[in-house]
Order: structure tokens, then sequence, then C-alpha cells
């Protein structure tokens, strides 16, 4: 990827091929469908650099695939996206029970924000708290039976909507490519 570039028409500069010239063109396409007259403006949309226009489409596409899963997970099972992530962990976590320093890890919240978190899934019925017996400043959050009816469901309605919204848009070698590919960025420690 090169350097950043801006250019005095807004347009694309000499460099990635026909590729990327399509890969613009659609995205144009897109922006303007959406009511966005040449897709940004101001001095983004005059800027020519491959790693910001990148990371914007993967912050454009996280923030759509998590609104769109998060409104139908709501609307389908009753539980905001938050609360399906913490079922999920502490579901698949052994005995069905996480430390709540090990929640607050896994789900990137302050060991606070966990805590809130925790405290409105308890009074919702979907876990509970547990003392650890072998330390006594540990406390695990453990799956109730209606948390565990609730993950269930959950998971089949997040499933059907990754379908839909990510899956059916990519074929065998674009999910393969694309799981690839953030698996390196991963691995790499970012």
């Amino acid at each position: 990827m090169g350097t950043a570039t801006i250019s005095e028409a807004g347009g694309n500069q000499e460099q990635g091929g026909a590729r990327r010239d399509q890969v613009l063109d659609a995205l144009d396409e897109r922006a303007v469908d959406q009511g966005q007259p040449g897709g940004t403006c101001g001095v983004l949309g005059q800027m020519d650099d491959d790693r910001i226009r990148l990371m914007g489409l993967i912050v454009r596409t996280h923030r759509r695939l998590t609104d769109s899963l998060g409104r139908e997970l709501e609307q389908d099972v009753g539980i905001p996206l938050v609360f399906f992530d913490v079922l999920i962990h502490v579901g698949g976590a052994p005995e069905s029970r996480l430390t709540m320093s090990r929640l607050s890890t896994d789900v990137a919240l302050t060991t606070g924000g966990v805590t809130r978190l925790v405290d409105r899934m308890v009074e919702a019925g979907l876990v509970a708290r547990e003392n650890c017996p072998s330390d006594r400043r540990s406390i695990y959050v453990v799956l109730t039976p209606e948390g565990q009816a609730v993950l269930e469901r959950a998971v089949t309605a997040h499933i059907d909507g990754i379908d839909r919204h990510l899956v059916a848009h990519l074929d065998e070698r674009d999910r393969a490519a694309l799981e690839v590919a953030l698996l390196k960025v991963l691995d790499a420690g970012c």
C-alpha cells in the first residue's frame, strides 16, 4: 500500500491497478445510492491512501454488522448484543463459568463495566455470581438455566443473521481469504 496523497480532483492516483479502480467505483456507487455524492466529502474525499480506505472499510463493515445483528438479536431474542457476548463466553467456558476478571478481558470491558453489565444480567435472571472456593477474591459468573435457554435461542438467531448479513455475500474463496487475512492481523498481536 502506498503513502497518503491528496489529489486536487479527489480522484484516483496511478496506483493499485484495475481491481482497485473497480472497488473504488463500487464504493462510490454505493455511497451515491445512499445519498452521499462522491462517496465522501472534504479532505477525506480527496485523500488517496489504500491504508486509510482499508481501515475505513473494516470499521464501517464492523459497525453495520454489529448494528444489524444487535438489532435483530434484540427483536428476536430480547437481549442486547453485549448480553449475548457475555452468554457465549460464559457458556463456552469450562463448567459454563468464568471469573469476573477473565470475563472483563474476554468482552473487552473494564472491570467496573463488567460489574455493571453482570448486575443487569443477574437482574434479568441470565447469570448468577458464585464465590470461588479456592480464591476468596475471585467471583465466578455462571449461566442460570434461563441464561442457557436464552443462549441457545440467541445462537440460532445470531447464526441466521450472520448467514444473511455476511456469509451470503461472500463465496467460499472470499470467506477463506477473509479468515486468513484477519488471522494474520490477530496473530501479529494487533
